[in-house]
């Protein structure tokens, strides 16, 4: 079964050859020290986040869009940024959240998306599950991103 393949990050010249370094000293590959470094230098938030178990499927055939005090407030904390996102990538974004939930669809945007895309949706999600929102909601609330960023929404 072939492994998953994520973004390639960059490094300082000094991290690679300090990794490179500590990986001969240790005897392991740079991919199995830098998971380990990474990991233990994480926040336990972040670690709680990761091993989340997927949220239990909850869809109805016809979502109900009635908005209440916390999906107001989502949309006010949202703002009107300016801040454009290619309709393909909302797209993609809210089938994530329909099949697998937000912690599924914050992985396809940091795995799809630019840096400008992926820091606001990467916003916009998590200010969506700070407030709890159904996931039919918060699927609705991303396919009609950019009318809320544009201050346009009604």
């Amino acid at each position: 079964m072939p492994s998953v393949r994520y973004t390639r990050i960059e490094i300082t010249p000094d991290a690679y050859r300090s990794l490179e370094a500590e990986a001969i000293l240790q005897g392991k590959t740079l991919k199995k020290l830098a998971s380990e470094l990474i990991l233990n230098g994480v926040s336990k938030k972040a670690l709680e986040f990761v091993s989340e178990a997927p949220e239990p499927e909850t869809l109805s055939t016809t979502p109900s869009m009635e908005f209440g005090e916390d999906a107001r407030r989502v949309i006010r904390k949202i703002g009107a940024t300016g801040m454009r996102v290619s309709g393909q990538t909302l797209q993609t974004v809210k089938n994530a959240i329909l099949e697998n939930g937000f912690q599924e669809a914050m992985l396809c945007v940091a795995q799809h998306t630019a840096s400008m895309e992926r820091d606001e949706l990467h916003r916009v999600l998590a200010i969506l599950r700070r407030y709890k929102l159904s996931p039919e909601m918060a699927a609705y609330l991303i396919e009609n991103l950019n009318e809320i960023e544009s201050g346009n929404w009604k």
